[in-house]
């Protein structure tokens, strides 16, 4: 009797794990940073401020790194608009605006997931963001997801 309900929990938590990833494949863009830089959560306001050049440091004080992906991947334009509420045009002009005032600079563009992965697990003041991945996953890669934007 024992033996069947710890399968039947089993089977519950497998059901239920399978079901997250493909919800999150498609809607959610996660936030990461390495484990390395002590943060375990990120609020909205603190994730805007670090991708639009607005902070240089986690709300820890450690310095921050934010990294990109490629102008005109639909990821980056899902991203910004469900972050800020703002068009990726919008978005892209700002950093126009800044760039030519010379107060900012954009974030660093990486142009693949696996690069992006890599950065972020080996430098501690890397932030980015992602689509789809497996929080349990990033962690055994020493990569925390600190905020999820719903990119509907």
């Amino acid at each position: 009797m024992k033996n069947i309900q710890i399968l039947s929990i089993l089977l519950f938590f497998l059901a239920s794990t399978d079901g997250w990833a493909e919800e999150t494949d498609i809607q959610m863009i996660q936030v990461i940073v390495s484990s390395q830089s002590e943060l375990t959560t990120l609020n909205r306001k603190q994730v805007m401020g670090l991708f639009l050049g607005r902070a240089r440091s986690f709300p820890n004080g450690n310095n921050a790194k934010a990294f990109d992906h490629e102008v005109g991947s639909s990821i980056r334009a899902r991203f910004f608009e469900g972050l800020t509420g703002k068009s990726i045009s919008d978005i892209d002009a700002y950093w126009a605006r800044l760039r030519y005032s010379g107060r900012a600079s954009p974030p660093k563009v990486i142009d693949n997931m696996a690069e992006i992965l890599k950065e972020v697990s080996q430098n501690q003041h890397a932030i980015a963001y992602i689509q789809g991945q497996d929080p349990a996953e990033l962690m055994l890669q020493d990569i925390v997801v600190v905020h999820t934007v719903d990119a509907n």
